[in-house]
């Protein structure tokens, strides 16, 4: 750096004042100086003080030129012309500028006073970010590539880090990722569950990326309950683990309803009127038949035969009405039994 030296004049009583004293030739004189009382000596203008002055120079030079580049080192004005897909850059230094004549296309190319070289802008190579037509440019020139002043933002390595895909990206919000590209997001929130149909103390969000929200739906875990036949049980809204179980009790009442009072003839029973909260749920296999007695004759022959045996309990749930048919069994002409039964309702 260049160090500033202050200038001090000489002061004296008579300043201008000198003393001739003749030599001993003719018309010769020396000349000595006469000035009375000096007051301040001042800087000498002599080899010594000159020569400090031209070190002080050349040490703050030295500072901005290391390399001793003489006029390189300041910016050099280069001429700019664009031919088909090349900059053609015509000048001398190692600093320079230049106005950029004509829009960047991707694959353009650079050339210095005839010569192709790569050109870069911070980590990466220059693009329509740092070219752009009409502007001023500043960059430095090693001989055998251009450096563009800029950078410093986001490169195209760091940009390839990005991974976004417009679909991970809120609807209609802009970003960077992969490339330069500026890309528009396309994902949309489309949540419809509300409060309470998500488990308490949990959070989710539904159409609004900055509203969270906070489930109600209370934690059931495992309930149990076990029923009555004919019962019911109303399960609790909420969550349910899995691990609950409803359980029927094993508990019944039989009832007697009646039985054949007579031979050869049906038993009915109205299952509604007696009974209508219950008859509707009640299928044939809540009827049972219990013998109690027999009747019969024979012509004193001995025959045989065979058949099947049809149910004789017969039951509308719609209804409630119950039939109870009396079987007769035998061989016509020959022998016949009938049998009485009793009739249970199990429930």
């Amino acid at each position: 750096m260049f160090e500033k030296k202050t200038w001090v004049n000489r002061q004296s009583e008579h300043p201008a004042r000198r003393r001739l004293t003749p030599t001993g030739n003719d018309n010769e004189y020396d000349v000595a100086r006469a000035e009375g009382v000096i007051m301040e000596d001042g800087d000498a203008f002599d080899a010594e003080t000159m020569n400090n002055l031209e070190k002080r120079v050349a040490e703050g030079f030295s500072t901005l030129d290391p390399a001793d580049l003489g006029a390189d080192v300041c910016v050099q004005v280069y001429a700019c012309v664009k031919s088909g897909t090349v900059y053609e850059l015509t000048g001398s230094g190692a600093v320079g500028r230049c106005k950029i004549p004509a829009a960047w296309n991707s694959g353009d190319t650079w050339s210095v006073n005839g010569k192709a070289v790569p050109a870069y802008c911070g980590a990466d190579a220059v693009d329509s970010d740092c070219i752009v037509a009409g502007r001023w440019v500043l960059f430095t020139f090693d001989g055998q590539r251009l450096d563009f002043n800029g950078g410093g933002g986001l490169s195209s390595g760091k940009l390839a880090q990005a991974t976004a895909a417009e679909s991970d990206v809120l609807s209609g919000k802009k970003f960077y990722a992969g490339n330069k590209n500026l890309k528009t997001g396309t994902l949309a929130l489309s949540g419809n569950a509300n409060a309470a149909q998500v488990l308490s103390g949990y959070t989710f969000y539904k159409d609004n990326a900055k509203s969270k929200q906070t489930g109600t739906m209370a934690n059931k875990g495992a309930v149990s309950a076990s029923v009555d036949p004919g019962s019911t049980y109303t399960i609790p809204a909420g969550y349910h683990n899995g691990n609950g179980k409803v359980s029927g009790n094993r508990k019944y009442t039989t009832v007697l309803l009646g039985e054949h009072t007579s031979w050869w003839s049906s038993f009915s029973y109205n299952v509604k009127s007696h009974y209508p909260s219950l008859y509707n749920k009640l299928t044939r296999n809540n009827f049972i038949t219990v013998p109690v007695e027999w009747k019969g004759n024979s012509g004193g022959e001995g025959v045989g035969g065979s058949g099947a045996i049809s149910d004789i309990v017969s039951y509308n749930a719609s209804t409630g009405a119950l039939t109870v048919a009396q079987p007769s069994y035998g061989v016509s002409g020959h022998f016949s039994i009938t049998i009485r039964f009793k009739v249970y309702m199990i429930y």
